[in-house]
């Protein structure tokens, strides 16, 4: 397995992003594709084609501000290898940002939920590649979002100064919402 990043070249790879990441993403947890598609100009964001040597994978939506990567969206097409290509997406991520922290956000853990034992696994699928908790939580209408990360420190508001980088115009307005929504562990 040799994972390397490109960009979207064409309408024909945007199309194959478009449809997986609406097949992956949960309706809940899904914002809107196409702004997310024009934001990949900018030069702290990354929308990116994961390739296997010349094989098409799947994709990931990150960005960058200062020294912390955050992954918002990411998929692969491929299930029965799907966390394999996970892994070594997150094992690229660490080769080209050796010095930054990464940060992403995943369902809490709730042992009544319907996808409790999912849940768990997916926890343990971030902590085996090397995530930790920070011991915050973000609170989305009925759904909880841990944020975990690989390196040392993390506080919520780094979050929120993500969140102004990336959507400037009402970043203010979503780091302040995002400010409500914080729960600390």
């Amino acid at each position: 397995m040799s994972i390397k990043f490109t960009k979207i070249q064409n309408a024909t790879e945007r199309k194959e992003v478009q449809e997986l990441y609406n097949k992956s993403v949960p309706a809940h947890e899904k914002a809107y594709f196409y702004p997310l598609w024009w934001k990949r100009k900018r030069p702290n964001i990354s929308f990116v084609n994961i390739y296997d040597e010349d094989k098409w994978v799947g994709f990931v939506f990150y960005s960058l501000h200062k020294d912390l990567v955050y992954v918002w969206f990411f998929a692969t097409c491929d299930t029965t290898v799907s966390k394999e290509y996970d892994s070594a997406m997150f094992a690229e991520l660490k080769r080209l940002y050796p010095n930054h922290r990464i940060a992403v956000s995943i369902e809490s853990e709730n042992e009544t939920a319907d996808n409790a034992e999912e849940s768990a696994k997916e926890k343990q699928f971030y902590e085996s590649n090397g995530f930790r908790e920070t011991g915050y939580f973000v609170k989305r209408k009925a759904d909880s979002f841990e944020i975990m990360i690989i390196g040392k420190s993390f506080h919520i508001e780094e979050l929120c100064s993500v969140n102004k980088a990336v959507y400037p115009l009402i970043g203010r307005f979503l780091a302040s919402d995002l400010r409500k929504q914080i729960q600390k562990k």
